[in-house]
């Protein structure tokens, strides 16, 4: 009781910083019809429509004052979206300088003086809560005289520096307070830019883990700038080597950068590797189809409705048509997901579900703070679930937040309790992951906790999902991108992989920040939500810092995830075929290596032996490196 009621108190605190005595609207479209019966004005702009990430560009914009005006005192917001990755140039404008980059001057035609002053980030940012998702503001305060109706405000902004994710719908958002009353109202339009992908500098490869001798597979190539957008300008040509066959493809306009070569066959049984420049896939041949596969998959996701990139339509097509995934789930967070949002997202979501093609499951994250829980993602086999919100951030000002009558629950446990009572056959999942807010190791459900986030784009998490294990906890082991720039399957990264071959006792002691794209791989009966739900739910499934490494490992002949009894020496069993060299396989056991081979080569298998006598409340799982510094941990298996 006493940790729920501190949730409660967080949770209210918070909401009573937020309270101001100015007006507060139930919905962002209520403040917007305000604006509208106000008259508020309109915004027109200059410059190039589509522009490429990371180049720099100039725009002019003019708000024209409506019948409203504007007061001295009241003034213009200018925002743009929550960036978790590099933020645009227009965070760090600067006035001094017109010959360096992200130069900002503004002028108002009729002479009122405006002054400016800007607030980005999350951290000492007193406009977040009030505005996140779009905190990262410009302001311009009337500082002297007044705007009349057909008087203009000019913005312009030369050499700024735009992102380095691509998005099809680039937003500047206006807020318009007219009186000097902190009463910002936002415009229903405002200039919108397409961010397109750089120059192809990489090129993706991907294929279906398992495959049957004389069956046809396929094989999918994606072209991708620097910065690990697709790059759908590409008009070269691949060349992709498998079983010593190549296969050729020149790029065209209709490719969008991707090439997926079907009923590619292969004869006799084996390991092989798709070859594509220095990158290598592994897939393994079978002589006949085996009762699960690997399927690969990514399980968070964000987009711009909340605080990532793109529409969930969007989200989906890169995950399935370019990145060439099995299952994905879009994992907006509750407390800034409106109920229209939420209506969308459940639709979409149904729509792209393809079974036995694309499977996508219904989910979304909730975001407590750590003390009262942590972040934790949802996930149903239902076509639809009630949205339950935590109130950690919430703010009466911010448009974005839900404020009506449905409580939600402001604590985990409270989360469990709501979760519970719609749990039917196995239909729900609940897993913590490091993120913003980590999960918290002193609250678990083991109903709903089946499995643990440990690779994201935030960092390798070891060392915290380490205390999972620690605690007793049965959580299988899995990793998905926690992408906010709307390309699932994809991380975006951030700086080079370093010292990922730390010969740690405990999963990794070095837990390197760097970012990179991670996957969860499962392995199911068949690729549908039940099959690939069931995989997760029961823990046949592991971790990769997204590449595509194929790793089996058994005890007794007891697959991942299983929990068994055994009368006598566990005998474990792996095999793995890397996507490079495979520097180390080490074997733990409750959170000590017990054993490691370093085979430096593309496969390995081995089995190894537990003669110690020590079987009591033991659990074992594999941690491999390769030489790369891409890494692959198992599911546990526990013993006894």
């Amino acid at each position: 009781m006493r940790r729920a009621l501190t949730g409660v108190v967080l949770c209210a605190l918070a909401a009573l910083a937020g309270y101001q005595s100015h007006a507060v609207y139930k919905t962002e479209q209520e403040a917007i019809a305000k604006g509208e019966q106000l008259d508020l004005g309109r915004v027109s702009w200059e410059g190039p429509p589509e522009v490429a990430v990371d180049s720099a560009a100039d725009f002019k914009l003019r708000f024209t004052a409506g019948k409203a005006g504007m007061k001295s005192g009241g003034g213009i917001r200018l925002a743009t979206g929550h960036g978790m990755y590099t933020e645009w140039g227009g965070n760090r404008l600067q006035a001094q300088d017109p010959n360096l980059e992200n130069f900002l001057s503004f002028r108002a035609t009729n002479g009122a003086r405006f002054e400016w002053k800007s607030y980005a980030g999350v951290g000492r940012n007193p406009l977040f809560a009030r505005y996140h998702p779009w905190q990262n503001i410009q302001e311009f305060k009337l500082a002297q005289g007044e705007l009349h109706a057909g008087d203009a405000f000019e913005i312009t902004l030369s050499r700024v520096r735009m992102q380095q994710w691509d998005e099809t719908a680039f937003t500047l958002r206006f807020y318009v307070d007219p009186g000097g009353e902190d009463d910002y109202l936002p415009l229903s339009i405002n200039p919108q830019i397409k961010i397109t992908g750089g120059e192809a500098e990489e090129f993706n490869v991907a294929a279906p883990a398992d495959w049957v001798a004389g069956a046809p597979g396929w094989v999918q190539v994606w072209a991708g700038d620097r910065f690990g957008n697709p790059s759908e300008s590409y008009r070269g040509k691949v060349a992709v080597e498998l079983d010593g066959k190549i296969l050729e493809h020149t790029f065209t306009a209709r490719d969008r950068g991707v090439k997926r070569f079907e009923n590619v066959v292969i004869a006799k049984p084996g390991a092989y590797r798709v070859r594509l420049k220095e990158k290598a896939v592994p897939i393994v041949v079978h002589t006949r189809a085996p009762l699960e596969r690997i399927y690969w998959g990514d399980l968070h996701t964000h987009t711009m409705y909340s605080d990532g990139r793109g529409t969930p339509a969007e989200t989906y097509d890169f995950g399935r048509r370019v990145a060439a995934l099995d299952f994905a789930a879009v994992t907006d967070h509750s407390f800034i997901t409106t109920d229209a949002m939420w209506r969308e997202i459940t639709e979409v979501t149904n729509r792209f579900h393809q079974p036995g093609s694309f499977v996508t499951f219904l989910a979304y994250e909730w975001s407590g703070m750590t003390e009262v829980g942590g972040d934790h993602n949802v996930y149903t086999t239902d076509p639809e679930m009630p949205l339950i919100r935590c109130y950690s951030y919430f703010n009466y000002q911010n448009l974005r937040m839900y404020h009506g009558p449905n409580k939600g629950a402001n604590h985990v446990e409270d989360l469990f309790r709501m979760l519970g009572e719609r749990f039917r056959n196995e239909n729900l999942l609940v897993i913590p992951h490091y993120g913003g807010r980590r999960g918290n190791p002193d609250f678990h459900n083991p109903q709903l906790q089946r499995q643990i986030e440990i690779f994201s784009d935030h960092r390798r998490s070891e060392d915290w999902a380490s205390q999972f294990l620690e605690k007793g906890y049965r959580l299988g082991i899995m990793a998905s991108t926690d992408n906010h720039a709307g390309n699932a399957g994809y991380g975006v990264r951030r700086a080079n992989i370093a010292n990922a071959q730390g010969d740690a006792e405990q999963f990794s002691k070095v837990s390197p920040i760097e970012r990179g794209t991670s996957l969860v791989a499962a392995y199911a009966g068949s690729l549908t939500r039940e099959g690939i739900f069931q995989a997760l739910y029961h823990r046949r499934t592991y971790a990769t810092t997204g590449s595509r490494i194929l790793l089996r490992f058994e005890v007794d002949g007891y697959p991942m995830g299983s929990e068994i009894r055994t009368q006598g020496q566990p005998k474990l069993a792996v095999a793995a075929e890397g996507t490079a060299p495979i520097e180390k396989v080490r074997i733990v056991k409750n959170g000590r290596v017990i054993h490691a081979v370093e085979p430096r080569s593309a496969g390995v298998s081995f089995t190894y032996v537990d003669s110690s006598g020590d079987y009591r409340n033991r659990y074992y799982y594999i941690d491999l490196v390769q030489a790369d510094g891409e890494k692959a941990i198992s599911s546990p298996v526990w013993i006894n």
